[in-house]
């Protein structure tokens, strides 16, 4: 068991492409749940869908709930039916952020995670981690084994190692994707629809 400090959430963006996972979002999920129990978190799938039937919602759930999430959260509107953008979004996750307040918060690597984790990471004051990768540092002569992000090239194209266990504020990073093993996790994971957020006047 490696050292940890408590952590209440793990939130995964998870894309749906063709009604099935992308695999770089297959492979988020699987990190997420490879990290979660020794860090004591649970892992939310956040799935933002144009309309949707129930029986694809269903389908989905299961497919993600296998993915790694313990609890998906699913938001199908017609407001989230094109590319990911901040504009549309962005309020959906604002929102999450505000009710889990989230210590992590992983995007899979392209579009989305470069739209959205960057403005996510401003409005919730998080550190945002590009092109990153979840790892297990090995134990030392004055410290334990942990885990931690390392990105390879922030903004300002520096490596940055960051200890999970030793975090001040919240981290939103995207992750390079690999190779995610067919299942982690149970089909019947539990899920929440939540309703698309309406503008604050």
């Amino acid at each position: 068991m490696l050292s940890s400090a408590p952590m209440a959430s793990i939130v995964a963006y998870t894309e749906i492409r063709d009604a099935t996972i992308a695999p770089a979002s297959r492979f988020a999920l699987a990190e997420a749940r490879r990290i979660a129990d020794d860090l004591g978190a649970t892992v939310y799938a956040l799935l933002a869908l144009g309309p949707t039937t129930p029986d694809g919602i269903a389908a989905l759930a299961g497919e993600v709930g296998t993915a790694g999430a313990d609890r998906i959260l699913c938001c199908a509107d017609e407001a989230l039916q094109g590319p990911p953008r901040d504009a549309t979004h962005g309020p959906l996750l604002a929102a999450v952020a505000e009710r889990l307040r989230p210590t992590l918060v992983l995007f899979p690597e392209g579009d989305a995670g470069a739209e959205l984790g960057r403005a996510m990471a401003a409005r919730a004051e998080a550190a945002f981690l590009p092109d990153s990768s979840l790892e297990i540092l090995p134990a030392n002569d004055s410290e334990p084994a942990q885990l931690a992000v390392r990105c390879e090239h922030d903004d300002q194209g520096e490596k940055r190692v960051v200890r999970l266990r030793e975090i001040e504020r919240p981290v939103v990073a995207t992750l390079r994707a690999g190779a995610a093993p067919p299942a982690l996790g149970e089909p019947a994971s539990e899920m929440e629809m939540l309703n698309y957020p309406t503008p604050r006047s």
